[in-house]
C-alpha cells in the first residue's frame, strides 16, 4: 500500500505561487506547471505522490484566487488519479510588477506600521509583500476621508480589482492578531451563506459537513415532537467556519433564536480539523459551541471507508490536539490513531429516524 502523501508545507506553496506569478503568462499549460513544481517541491520520486503534492497545490493557489482552474468534469483535466488540469489560468490582476515593494521604500501608514518589521522578520513571498503594499496604498489614498462600511468583496474589488482577495487574505499572516482586521478596512463579511431547515422557533442548533447527513437530519427531525434540535444547518466542511457571520444573525436571517451550536463530521483528519475551526471561530464570536457527540461516536463506530491520505505525522499529531480540545469521545481519536476515514454518510437516514440516541444534552441557551 503506498504510505499516505505529506502534504507541501507553505513554504514550497509560497515558492510555486511566486514562481507561476513570476511568468506573467496569463494561462499555463501542464508542461510548464509541471516544471515549475519540480524546481519548487523537488526530491519526490514516487509519482503518485508527487501528483497528489501538486494536485493540493494547485487547489490551494485556487482557494487563494491565484489562479483558475478548469471547470470540474470538464475536458481539460487528464485522466490520472488525482487528475490534474491541462491547463491553468492567471488572473491579471495578480501579475507581479516589474520591482515588488521593499520594507524601507514603502511610506508605511499608521494602520500598517507593524509590515516594515514582519517583512524583515519573515521574509513573506513576493505576492504577501504586493498584498501588503496595495493595502497599505489604499489606507494612504483614504486618509481624511470618510470611509463608510462596506461588504468585504465590494471593498476587495476596490483595492485589488478582485472581489475574492480579501476573503482569502483575511486567513492568513496579514490578519494575524496585532495586525489587521475587517473593522479597519471598514468592511464586513457578508451573510448569505446559510442552508438550514427550520424546526423550531428556539433551541440547539446542529450543523452538518455533509449535504447527505443534513437532507437525512432535518427529515427526522421533522417527525419528532418536539424536535430535538430547532434547526439544522449545512455546514460544507471547511466552508463551515464562514457561516458564523450567518449564525450571529440568526435570528434576523430566519427568526430563530439559537441556543447552543453543535457541530458533527466526518471522522479524519480533515473533518476535526473542519470542527475545531468551526468550534474555535464560532466561540471567539461569542457563540455557545461544541459537537455533537452522539453523532462524532456513531460516525467512529462504523465501518471506515480506507485510509486517510492525509494522515502524515505532523497533521495527524495536531488532529489529536483538537480532539482532545474538542472533547471528541474516544472512538473518535482511535480512528484517528488507526489512519482511516469514516464518512458522515455510514449514519444515514434510517439510522438518524429514531431522534433521541443523537437529541442534544438539555442545556441552557
Amino acid at each position: 500500500m503506498t504510505h499516505p502523501t505529506a502534504l507541501p508545507p507553505a513554504d514550497v506553496l509560497d515558492l510555486f505561487a511566486d514562481q507561476i506569478l513570476a511568468t506573467r503568462r496569463p494561462r499555463l499549460t501542464a508542461a510548464a506547471v509541471y516544471r515549475l513544481w519540480a524546481q519548487a517541491d523537488p526530491g519526490w520520486p514516487d509519482p503518485l505522490n508527487a501528483r497528489m503534492r501538486l494536485a493540493h497545490a494547485l487547489r490551494h493557489l485556487a482557494d487563494a484566487g491565484l489562479i483558475t482552474l478548469p471547470a470540474p468534469g470538464g475536458r481539460l483535466w487528464d485522466a490520472g488519479t488525482p487528475c490534474l488540469p491541462e491547463r491553468i489560468a492567471v488572473p491579471a490582476n495578480h501579475e507581479l510588477p516589474a520591482q515588488l515593494p521593499h520594507a524601507a521604500d514603502e511610506p508605511w501608514g499608521p494602520a500598517m506600521q507593524w509590515a516594515p518589521a514582519w517583512i524583515r522578520a519573515a521574509h513573506p513571498p513576493a505576492h504577501l509583500r504586493l498584498d501588503a503594499a496595495r493595502l497599505n496604498r489604499w489606507f494612504l489614498a483614504t486618509t481624511g476621508q470618510s470611509r463608510p462600511s462596506v461588504a468585504r468583496e465590494e471593498r476587495s474589488l476596490q483595492i485589488y480589482n478582485d472581489e475574492k482577495r480579501l476573503t482569502a487574505l483575511a486567513t492568513g499572516p496579514l490578519f494575524a492578531p496585532g495586525r489587521l482586521t475587517l473593522e479597519d478596512l471598514a468592511c464586513q463579511a457578508p451573510t448569505g451563506a446559510l442552508r438550514i431547515a427550520i424546526l423550531r422557533p428556539a433551541g440547539p442548533v446542529l450543523v452538518v459537513e455533509n449535504r447527505a447527513t443534513f437532507d437525512s437530519a432535518w427529515r427526522a427531525l421533522r417527525e419528532a415532537d418536539p424536535a430535538p434540535y430547532a434547526a439544522v444547518v449545512f455546514g460544507g466542511g471547511d466552508a463551515a467556519s464562514a457561516l458564523v457571520t450567518d449564525l450571529l444573525r440568526l435570528y434576523d436571517l430566519t427568526g430563530v433564536r439559537p441556543g447552543r451550536i453543535d457541530y458533527a463530521g466526518d471522522v479524519d483528519i480533515a473533518g476535526i480539523e473542519a470542527a475545531h475551526q468551526f468550534v474555535t471561530t464560532a466561540r471567539t464570536a461569542g457563540l455557545t459551541a461544541g459537537i455533537s457527540r452522539p453523532l462524532w461516536e456513531a460516525v467512529a463506530r462504523s465501518h471506515p471507508v480506507g485510509p486517510d491520505m492525509t494522515a502524515e505525522p505532523r497533521r495527524a499529531h495536531e488532529a489529536h490536539v483538537m480532539a482532545r480540545c474538542l472533547d471528541m469521545p474516544p472512538e473518535t481519536t482511535d480512528r484517528l490513531e488507526q489512519g482511516v476515514r469514516v464518512p458522515q454518510e455510514r449514519i444515514d437516514r434510517q439510522a438518524l429516524l429514531d431522534t433521541a440516541w443523537w437529541a442534544p444534552d438539555p442545556c441552557p441557551a
